[in-house]
């Protein structure tokens, strides 16, 4: 069922599990799991509020409708981080995450352009969110540690994916294009 798969994911948003590097086999499987979580509670979190801002300022239903999966998506996922972190008898903070410079950019944006910048900023940070889920997956000897980051996964992949496809229908965002200094010039202007 489609609500069950929601319901493991304990994705990464735009924070998208930004570690500070992967984690090691070799660290002390109950800081790993600390920083892990900490790390998968702020994005979950920043997902959400990435999703709600889609919602109220998105033109396109499509974007509109991401951003409600991301909502329900995120919301599921942090009550499975926070039910592991209960277990493991780890304090998660309850206040909201601070905003970031992303998310206060694509407050400002608005109409096609804040469409663009959403569906950029999401296939980025669901990228990277799948890479370093499955490095941290990889890496801790957390066996219930391990079993969430499995689970999460292929719920990443589909959001990465989705947000591929909102991109390619809606083409790049003016912050993304505009940043890279060493694309070549196009032909229009050669």
């Amino acid at each position: 069922m489609k609500l069950q798969t929601c319901g493991v994911l304990v994705g990464c948003g735009i924070a998208a599990l930004a570690w500070a590097g992967p984690v090691r086999a070799d660290d002390a499987a109950a800081p790993q799991t600390e920083e892990v979580l900490l790390k998968l509670h702020h994005a979950n979190q920043m997902e959400v509020a990435a999703g709600k801002l889609a919602q109220e300022k998105g033109q396109s239903k499509d974007v509109k409708s991401f951003g409600k999966t991301l909502v329900n998506d995120h919301t599921a996922a942090d009550k499975k981080v926070m039910a592991l972190a209960k277990q493991e008898k780890i304090d998660l903070p309850t206040s909201e995450p601070m905003s970031d410079d992303k998310m206060e950019k694509m407050k400002s944006a608005s109409g096609a352009d804040f469409d663009q910048m959403f569906a950029a900023e999401m296939l980025e940070a669901h990228k990277q969110a799948v890479a370093d889920a499955k490095s941290a997956r990889d890496a801790t000897a957390d066996k219930k540690l391990k079993s969430l980051l499995a689970t999460t996964i292929p719920v990443l992949e589909k959001h990465r994916d989705t947000a591929q496809k909102l991109t390619d229908k809606l083409g790049p965002s003016a912050s993304t294009t505009g940043t890279n200094i060493n694309a070549a010039p196009s032909a229009a202007a050669k």
